[in-house]
């Protein structure tokens, strides 16, 4: 018997993933649950492993490619009772014919997966009949057609400006995501030939429509243009950068890109920062007094991002308006405080898994809970709960020796707060005198439409104080 493995929805808003490395070969024998393949999305990293036991036949999908939810990614010759383990969501896919395109006089009817676009600018996708491999590379020719379904390239002029004749966008298939994507780097999706089922334009789609359209203007920049006439029209677009001897052209991988996304979304929003001082000396003192224990009981260190985050916690309780996020409806304040924590994953990124019930925790459990959620980052264990939900947003830059930093506010919160590194320094006391004392600078970045200054800097002196104030009363577990 065999089995067929396909590409598994991996989240509501996740709909194609990349094949990062196969940990099987062909030939391979396999044991249910063994580790099979890595794959990769714009959320996270995850490894599927085998449904069946058997032998991996054939990998059908290489590494580094993009294939939509539902391809086909590898055969398995199997025992004769494991290929009723094949799931039955899967099958459709390979049994149902594709739906035909709509006509040309009619607008296109909404297709399942053109849902409302997501946080991270996907879509929601139901499976697709027969889906296939997007291409690696675009074809030097529209794809093969019946005479029946026109391609929309051979219905539009070939040059020029666009015109009446221009095909009805509505027509055009592509998920809300990939249209935003076309949208904001000034293309008309019309011009776009999709690889997808029925001609459906994906996010690949697009970006290769983009590096061709760059590597024309790169051309094009070594041609002398002759002079315009008065009936052209002058570019508006900005010059590409130029190409300098030496330059490597680095591809966006997925979080690069998603993280790219997701910044322009954040940076929309209007914000503004504002920076305090804390006086860390006497914390300091108290966690050398109780790391020791801490460390014999738990098997890590103590870290001062644990008093920082149980600070945030205090501050959000005291100030609630900073646990909320923008709507165009209103402002949402949230009840729950799941505190996301950003993990620096060196030159591959950055990621926020979130510590779910933040508030329900003493400092151990929020020490746990941060030490969890960095080792599974940095390890790529992360799921796509582990990014969801976050109402505030905690930025430990100090390890990385900044003093003072501008953090960008999530999209969907209303705050971020940053804790810089711990110096030691020369301060007037507030009895006249100079004293060596260990100072930390706290950074809030907020979207102005939610909080105002003094909202915000109510928060910083919350967060301030519960920090100073920390000693002996100040339980660990």
């Amino acid at each position: 018997m065999s089995y067929e493995l396909k590409m598994p929805k991996l989240g509501e808003s996740v709909t194609e993933g990349t094949i990062g490395k196969w940990l099987k070969q062909p030939g391979e024998k396999v044991n249910k649950y063994d580790l099979l393949v890595e794959v990769q999305t714009d959320k996270v990293n995850t490894e599927i492993p085998s449904p069946v036991e058997g032998t991996l036949k054939e990998v059908k999908v290489q590494e580094g490619q993009t294939v939509p939810i539902g391809t086909l990614l590898a055969v398995f010759d199997t025992a004769d009772g494991e290929a009723s383990a094949q799931p039955s969501a899967a099958a459709p896919s390979s049994q149902q014919a594709p739906a035909q395109p709509p006509k040309p006089s009619q607008p296109a009817a909404p297709q399942p997966s053109a849902g409302p676009g997501s946080p991270g600018g996907r879509g929601p996708s139901a499976p697709e009949p027969a889906p296939r491999p997007y291409a690696t590379t675009r074809p030097p020719a529209a794809p093969s057609q019946s005479p029946s379904q026109p391609s929309a390239a051979a219905s539009r002029p070939a040059a020029g400006p666009a015109t009446a004749e221009r095909p009805d966008l509505s027509d055009v298939r592509a998920t809300p995501a990939v249209r935003k994507l076309a949208a904001e780097n000034g293309i008309d999706i019309g011009e776009v030939d999709g690889t997808g089922l029925g001609g459906r334009v994906s996010k690949k789609d697009v970006e290769d429509f983009i590096a061709q359209r760059q590597a024309g203007q790169q051309a094009a920049a070594h041609v002398v243009p002759a002079a315009p006439s008065a009936a052209q029209t002058v570019p508006t677009r900005p010059a590409p950068t130029p190409s300098l001897a030496g330059d490597e052209l680095v591809p966006l991988t997925q979080m690069r890109r998603a993280i790219a996304n997701n910044m322009v979304q954040a940076w929309s929003a209007p914000h503004a920062h504002a920076v305090m001082e804390v006086d860390m000396t006497a914390l300091q003192k108290y966690r050398e007094t109780v790391r020791e224990d801490f460390m014999r009981r738990e098997g890590f260190d103590l870290s001062p991002a644990a008093f920082v985050a149980k600070a945030v916690v205090e501050g959000l309780r005291t100030v609630p308006t900073v646990n909320a996020g923008w709507t165009d409806q209103g402002l949402v304040k949230h009840k729950e405080i799941n505190l996301g924590y950003a993990v620096a994953l060196g030159e591959d990124g950055l990621i926020v898994p979130v510590v779910k019930d933040a508030d329900g925790k003493s400092l151990a459990g929020l020490m746990r809970s941060i030490r969890d959620v960095v080792d599974r980052a940095k390890a790529r264990r992360l799921t796509l709960d582990d990014l969801s939900g976050g109402t505030f947003t905690l930025n430990n830059t100090g390890p990385l020796g900044t003093i003072i930093s501008s953090p960008i506010v999530p999209p969907g919160q209303a705050a971020i707060l940053s804790s810089e590194s711990i110096r030691k320094r020369l301060v007037v006391t507030e009895d006249d005198t100079i004293a060596i004392r260990q100072m930390m600078n706290i950074v809030i970045g907020f979207d102005h439409r939610v909080i105002d200054g003094s909202t915000a800097a109510r928060f910083l002196m919350a967060v301030r104080d519960w920090l100073q104030d920390v000693g002996p009363a100040v339980p660990v577990y």
